[in-house]
């Protein structure tokens, strides 16, 4: 994969190099996805099996039909978020299955630079609409999607697991974007 052409997809002013993620990246990620999410979190295990599917060689090219393809966010050489992009066979819709950013590298367009870049290799990969979830109570999230196009198309009540002290479970909002 070129790396280059992903990073002029609407980068955001200071917001790091976007690369393909490979095995060597697991720990990172792994770091990432439990520094940002107390709750429904992937799994080591769960991160290597995508990283499995992906379908990429270790120098990062990657076939067209991956299903699962994750691409991070550098700061120097220090890995500061993730998005997680799904893309079923036979189907023109791709969906971000998880997006994180260290709490520390928030606030840069790292995660703006992210969602432009996972729509550029769904594009790439033959999709015209891009779907992902997000907790109904995560405002900033759902203010970052609406800003770059994503609109809401249904509501799943109970989605997410149950944040103490909350006793129910938390809706998600289920957004799309076309491409």
């Amino acid at each position: 994969m070129n790396t280059t052409a992903l990073t002029k997809a609407r980068p955001a002013p200071h917001a790091g190099t976007i690369r393909e993620a490979g095995l060597r990246d697991l720990d990172a990620l792994t770091a990432i996805e439990n520094q940002c999410f107390s709750m429904d979190r992937i799994s080591r295990s769960g991160l290597r099996r995508f990283l499995a599917h992906g379908s990429c060689t270790p120098a990062g090219g990657c076939t067209l039909q991956a299903r699962a393809r994750i691409l991070v966010v550098e700061n120097g050489t220090r890995i500061c978020g993730y998005a997680l992009l799904l893309m079923r066979r036979n189907s023109r819709i791709a969906r971000i299955y998880s997006l994180a950013v260290a709490p520390e590298h928030r606030q840069i367009g790292m995660a703006r630079t992210l969602l432009a870049c996972t729509e550029s290799v769904a594009m790439a990969s033959g999709r015209n609409r891009i779907r992902l979830e997000v907790r109904e109570d995560n405002t900033a999230a759902l203010r970052l999607y609406t800003s770059v196009g994503y609109r809401p198309f249904d509501r799943i009540a109970s989605y997410y697991e149950a944040a103490p002290p909350q006793v129910d479970r938390t809706a998600a909002i289920r957004m799309e974007k076309p491409l």
